[in-house]
This record gives C-alpha cells, structure tokens and sequence, in this order.
C-alpha cells in the first residue's frame, strides 16, 4: 500500500515542484531585473535571444534548476 502512495505523490510532488520554481525563478528574475535588467538583456541580445523579459529568463531558468534538482543527487 506504501509503495503505491509513493508511485502516485512522487511525480505529483515533481510536477509541483517544477510550477513552484518556476514562479519563484520569474519573480527572482524580476527583482534582479530592478537593478541589472540592461546588463543581462543585452548579453542576450548578443547571443540572439531578443524580445524576452527578466521574469521570463528567470521562469525559465527556475524551470530547468527545479527540473533538474528532482533528479540529480549529490552524495557526501
């Protein structure tokens, strides 16, 4: 019966996670963006990433850390 619970809620929990640090990376983004929006949007620009705004860059980048933080594990 645990087992089964433990199938169902872990991707549930991943799914979860993800929507989380993906808001939480665009709001970050955005506060960065208060302060540093021209420097970081212009190194973008150079590597042809246009039409893009801090929280977007920053939902994506909590997207890709809360995706990979579920499935990479560092042992001590």
């Amino acid at each position: 019966m645990m087992i089964v619970l433990f199938a169902i809620l872990t991707p549930i929990l991943i799914v979860v996670s993800c929507i989380a640090s993906t808001f939480f990376g665009g709001v970050a983004g955005w506060i960065v963006g208060l302060a540093f929006e021209d420097t970081i949007l212009g190194i973008l620009a150079q590597l042809g990433i246009t039409n893009v705004t801090m929280f977007q860059v920053g939902a994506f980048l909590g997207f890709v850390t809360g995706f990979l933080k579920e499935n990479i594990k560092i042992s001590k």
